[in-house]
Protein backbone atom coordinates (compact mmCIF):
# COMPACT_ATOMS: atom_id res chain seq x y z
CA UNK A 1 0.00 0.00 0.00
CA UNK A 2 1.29 3.20 -1.00
CA UNK A 3 1.46 6.07 1.57
CA UNK A 4 0.21 9.52 0.67
CA UNK A 5 2.33 12.35 0.83
CA UNK A 6 0.47 15.67 2.98
CA UNK A 7 1.89 19.08 1.23
CA UNK A 8 1.64 21.89 3.81
CA UNK A 9 0.56 24.87 2.22
CA UNK A 10 3.29 27.28 0.18
CA UNK A 11 4.81 30.13 2.10
CA UNK A 12 2.73 32.37 0.21
CA UNK A 13 -0.37 30.64 1.08
CA UNK A 14 0.64 31.08 5.05
CA UNK A 15 1.35 34.70 4.74
CA UNK A 16 -2.20 35.33 3.85
CA UNK A 17 -3.54 33.18 6.17
CA UNK A 18 -1.83 35.02 9.21
CA UNK A 19 -2.74 38.67 7.89
CA UNK A 20 -6.74 37.17 7.63
CA UNK A 21 -6.06 35.52 10.99
CA UNK A 22 -4.41 38.65 12.43
CA UNK A 23 -7.48 40.89 11.61
CA UNK A 24 -9.94 38.04 13.42
CA UNK A 25 -11.17 38.32 16.77
CA UNK A 26 -10.69 35.45 18.84
CA UNK A 27 -13.33 33.85 21.42
CA UNK A 28 -12.94 33.60 24.70
CA UNK A 29 -12.15 30.25 26.13
CA UNK A 30 -14.07 29.97 29.57
CA UNK A 31 -11.23 29.09 32.12
CA UNK A 32 -11.93 25.55 34.18
CA UNK A 33 -11.94 27.94 37.54
CA UNK A 34 -14.56 30.33 36.15
CA UNK A 35 -16.96 31.08 38.65
CA UNK A 36 -20.86 30.33 38.42
CA UNK A 37 -21.59 33.78 37.10
CA UNK A 38 -19.34 33.27 34.50
CA UNK A 39 -20.42 29.92 33.84
CA UNK A 40 -23.93 30.82 33.71
CA UNK A 41 -23.20 33.75 31.57
CA UNK A 42 -21.03 31.35 28.81
CA UNK A 43 -23.77 29.43 28.30
CA UNK A 44 -26.30 32.26 27.94
CA UNK A 45 -23.99 33.42 25.05
CA UNK A 46 -23.86 30.13 23.83
CA UNK A 47 -27.33 29.60 23.80
CA UNK A 48 -28.06 32.88 21.74
CA UNK A 49 -25.26 31.74 19.23
CA UNK A 50 -27.20 28.68 18.84
CA UNK A 51 -30.37 30.49 18.10
CA UNK A 52 -28.51 32.20 15.39
CA UNK A 53 -27.14 29.42 13.36
CA UNK A 54 -30.81 27.44 13.74
CA UNK A 55 -32.58 30.53 12.33
CA UNK A 56 -29.70 31.08 9.72
CA UNK A 57 -29.54 34.84 11.40
CA UNK A 58 -26.25 36.82 10.42
CA UNK A 59 -24.91 39.07 13.13
CA UNK A 60 -27.00 41.78 11.52
CA UNK A 61 -30.32 40.12 11.92
CA UNK A 62 -30.40 39.01 15.52
CA UNK A 63 -28.52 42.84 16.31
CA UNK A 64 -32.48 43.79 14.96
CA UNK A 65 -33.99 41.05 16.30
CA UNK A 66 -32.40 41.68 20.45
CA UNK A 67 -32.51 45.46 19.33
CA UNK A 68 -28.93 46.02 19.94
CA UNK A 69 -25.75 47.20 18.51
CA UNK A 70 -24.14 44.62 15.97
CA UNK A 71 -21.13 45.26 17.89
CA UNK A 72 -22.92 43.51 21.10
CA UNK A 73 -23.77 40.38 18.82
CA UNK A 74 -19.96 40.34 18.00
CA UNK A 75 -19.23 40.68 21.25
CA UNK A 76 -21.67 37.85 22.62
CA UNK A 77 -20.96 35.55 19.97
CA UNK A 78 -17.36 35.47 21.01
CA UNK A 79 -17.95 34.78 24.30
CA UNK A 80 -16.61 38.28 25.46
CA UNK A 81 -18.53 37.68 29.03
CA UNK A 82 -16.95 40.33 30.80
CA UNK A 83 -18.45 43.06 28.94
CA UNK A 84 -21.73 42.01 30.23
CA UNK A 85 -24.03 41.17 33.93
CA UNK A 86 -25.87 38.11 33.71
CA UNK A 87 -28.92 40.27 33.84
CA UNK A 88 -28.49 42.39 31.01
CA UNK A 89 -27.64 38.87 28.75
CA UNK A 90 -30.42 37.04 29.83
CA UNK A 91 -32.40 40.26 28.72
CA UNK A 92 -31.12 39.78 25.35
CA UNK A 93 -31.62 36.28 25.19
CA UNK A 94 -35.39 37.27 26.65
CA UNK A 95 -36.08 39.32 22.87
CA UNK A 96 -35.07 36.37 21.19
CA UNK A 97 -36.83 33.59 23.38
CA UNK A 98 -39.52 35.10 25.56
CA UNK A 99 -40.04 31.70 26.99
CA UNK A 100 -36.38 31.41 28.76
CA UNK A 101 -36.28 30.12 32.25
CA UNK A 102 -33.28 30.23 34.66
CA UNK A 103 -32.49 27.53 37.15
CA UNK A 104 -30.19 27.02 39.75
CA UNK A 105 -28.35 24.10 40.07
Amino acid sequence: MKKKSRKFPSSKNLDKMDKVLSKSEGTYILPPDAGAVEKAKYEVCKHILIFMHKKGLTQRQLADKMEVPETRVSEIVHYKIAKFTLDKLVSYYEKINPNVSLSVA
